[in-house]
């Protein structure tokens, strides 16, 4: 398997988290002063509701981005062992947005929704719910959030499809979820697309069917149009396996 990175988006995003970060904790210092001058307590308290946004926001990104291993490179190492046919490119430039993560594969393209993210998460539709204490959830603020899965999914796939009908390209295009969290259970009903953990990828992947009309010039377009100027990495760095779990719906 191929896989294409564009690194100098990761090193800007690495960049702008850091800046977000500093400059919420700049402000939060700063209103620790401002409190103290009668005139200014009420404007201190909506300044530091927003600096304290800020900052979180930061945190968020930069544990997103500076994470070791990233969720990037869990997907590489689960999916290693693809055939040459297939090809993963991460956060690949779609029109105006960016799509984390797309695997091209002998039947068309498929968009998968990375989230590393621990406990219990339930699905009802699209429906998405991570189950915990209200104390635990004000300590996971800077954490990654569970946000909506299914709707970013949707909202990747639907861009993916515009963009290869502007390039007169007629590819199927399909979505997946993917927890890679070791300690994260799934209770999923009527899920809007599948939803796994990291280790079941690599079979539903082989699953897919492949498309006899999807020929490899047409594969290549598209991996040259996403991947625009990255070389494809030969290289991927061993990783430990962790258990998962899985709870019945």
């Amino acid at each position: 398997m191929r896989i294409l990175r564009h690194s100098s988006y990761i090193a800007s995003r690495k960049r702008r988290a850091k800046l977000m970060a500093l400059a919420g904790f700049l402000a939060l210092t700063g209103t620790l002063f401002l409190a103290l001058l009668p005139n200014f307590l009420l404007p201190s308290y909506i300044v530091m509701l927003g600096a304290f946004v800020v900052f979180n926001l930061g945190m968020q990104q930069i544990g997103k981005w500076t994470r070791n291993p990233r969720n990037d490179q869990i997907l590489d190492f689960q999916l290693k062992a693809l055939p040459d046919r297939h090809s993963l490119i991460h956060y690949a430039p779609v029109g105006k947005q960016r799509v984390e993560h797309v695997l091209v594969h002998p039947g068309g393209l498929l968009v998968v929704t990375a989230r590393e993210i621990d406990g219990t998460i339930d699905v009802k539709a699209n429906r998405w719910r991570r189950k915990s204490s209200g104390l635990r959830r004000f300590f996971s603020f800077s954490g990654p959030q569970l946000g909506n899965p299914g709707l970013e999914t949707d909202n990747a796939v639907g861009a993916l499809e515009r963009f290869l009908a502007e390039e007169q390209l007629e590819v199927d295009v399909e979505g997946c979820v993917v927890f890679l969290h070791p300690a994260t259970e799934l209770s999923v009903e009527q899920p809007e697309y599948p939803i796994l953990h990291a280790d079941e990828l690599p079979e539903f992947v082989l699953q897919l069917p492949a498309d006899p009309t999807f020929t490899t010039r047409e594969r290549d377009r598209i991996i040259e149009l996403l991947g625009g100027s990255e070389v494809a990495e030969t290289q991927r760095a061993p990783m430990r396996r962790r258990p998962v779990k899985r709870r019945a719906a």
